[in-house]
This record gives C-alpha cells, structure tokens and sequence, in this order.
C-alpha cells in the first residue's frame, strides 16, 4: 500500500491515507487547544487559592 505512488492506489487505499491524516490533523488541533488553555487555567487555580488564603 505504501511502495504504490498515489495515483495508483485504490479508493479504499486513499480512503484509509484520508482518514489517517483527518485524525493527526485532529489530535494535533486538541493538543494544541490543551497547550495553549494550560497556562491560563494555572493562573485562575492559583488567584482563586490566593484569594481563600
């Protein structure tokens, strides 16, 4: 499957490449939400605890 140049695969082949790439491009869209949403809520944790001490 993966020796083939890409014009020669089937559809079930490109299908399987589509549907791999969707899920990276998934995953790496969530990790990048979750990195970037971390820093934030550490400093909401960390001003609401200075505010019950």
């Amino acid at each position: 499957m993966f020796a083939k140049p890409l014009s020669q695969r089937s559809k079930l082949d490109k299908a399987i490449l589509a549907s791999v790439a969707a899920m990276l491009a998934m995953n790496v869209f969530v990790m990048a939400q979750q990195m970037d949403r971390a820093p934030v809520l550490a400093a909401a944790d960390q001003s609401a605890a200075a505010q019950q001490a």
